[in-house]
């Protein structure tokens, strides 16, 4: 498989570029980025050809796919055209501004044939794979609850798109909240949504502080900020289960907590620290499962890029398929539709 590399920046250098590279058959053969440097400084190394016109890449790299990591605005308008260019996609998260440009994405990749998934890395990660598979294996019997948190005290990215709403479609709830909701949701089987009520919240702003840096920089964030920086929401489901939503990018509390805590009929989990909570011969047991990794992010973009590599390969749907994470765009949105409502949204 042959794949272009949409966008230059640091997801691309850090996370995409390597995870590719160690998957079997594919050969990064074009860089694109507006800016011909930052394209070139990646594709020098690969022997790459660089691209600073979508159109013309799609019309004339011979690639088999791409994967996108732009600035959230170019998700729907990029993904759509490598589609309608028979081009599979690989979409780093969110999976659009809103759920009628997701909607759009479904549309172009159904009526294009396309293998399309949305990066969303935590699937990926060996803890979610043991409980998603306890759970396939009813071990957990019904997973009917979820708590899902991811909190920063000062971590507002500092890449000044991020906080400006017309360019990213939103703050903390878009762009942490898509991996915390998402992730949870799976984790339960992914039931259908009923309705959200929640609460955004801008009340620290960029919320700099000394000796703190900001996400993606050892410098604080600086800039307007005029998206949300915290948000919580309470998700009902099919079936009366539910769960718990606490995200933020700058709060008053631990420095970061990024953790699950899923409960089942007959087992529950929690994420961090990774513990299995379990019955055995009639008394309460803990199983906490023991394995080896440099990096959770690392070894979640390897096996996405992995998983995406594979399903080109046998033309068949990922686990992050557009018209599965289209349900995670809708609670997303219906969280911001709550929050301006001050009420409840009904989903279905």
């Amino acid at each position: 498989m042959k794949l272009a590399i949409i966008g230059a920046g640091l997801v691309a250098k850090t996370f995409h570029i390597p995870a590719f590279l160690n998957c079997p058959g594919v050969e990064i053969t074009a860089i694109y980025d507006r800016k011909e440097a930052k394209a070139q400084a990646l594709a020098s190394p690969l022997g790459a050809a660089v691209y600073t016109d979508y159109d013309r890449l799609l019309a004339e790299s011979g690639v088999d796919a791409v994967s996108i990591c732009t600035r959230t605005d170019m998700h729907c308008s990029m993904a759509v055209a490598a589609a309608k260019a028979g081009k599979h996609v690989f979409l780093e998260k969110p999976m659009a501004m809103s759920a009628a440009e997701a909607e759009e994405i479904c549309r172009a990749v159904e009526e294009n044939g396309v293998i399309f998934m949305l990066g969303m890395l935590n699937r990926f990660r060996t803890e979610a794979m043991i409980i998603n598979d306890r759970r396939e294996r009813g071990l957990m019997g019904e997973i009917y609850h979820a708590d899902a948190r991811w909190i920063r005290r000062r971590g507002v990215p500092a890449n000044p798109w991020f906080s400006q709403k017309e360019l990213s479609g939103g703050g903390a709830a878009l762009d942490i909240g898509v991996h915390t909701i998402d992730l949870a949701w799976y984790l339960m089987g992914c039931p259908r949504p009923l309705s959200v009520s929640a609460m955004a919240h801008k009340r620290l702003g960029a919320a700099r502080a000394k000796g703190l840096s900001s996400w993606g920089t050892a410098e604080p964030a600086s800039g307007a900020i005029d998206v949300e920086e915290a948000a919580a929401a309470f998700i009902r489901f099919e079936g009366e289960k539910s769960m718990t939503v606490t995200v933020s990018w700058a709060i008053n509390g631990p420095d970061e907590d990024f953790n699950f805590k899923l409960y089942g009929t007959r087992e529950g989990a929690s994420l961090n620290p990774f513990t299995i909570y379990s019955m055995d011969d009639g008394y309460c047991t803990e199983i906490n499962p023991v394995f080896t990794r440099e990096d959770a992010w690392v070894e979640g973009f390897a096996n996405e890029t992995a998983h995406f590599a594979d399903c080109v390969a046998r033309h068949c749907q990922p686990i992050t398929s557009a018209e599965n994470c289209l349900s995670v765009q809708r609670m997303i949105e219906a969280i911001y539709e709550s929050d301006r409502l001050g009420r409840e949204v009904r989903l279905d």
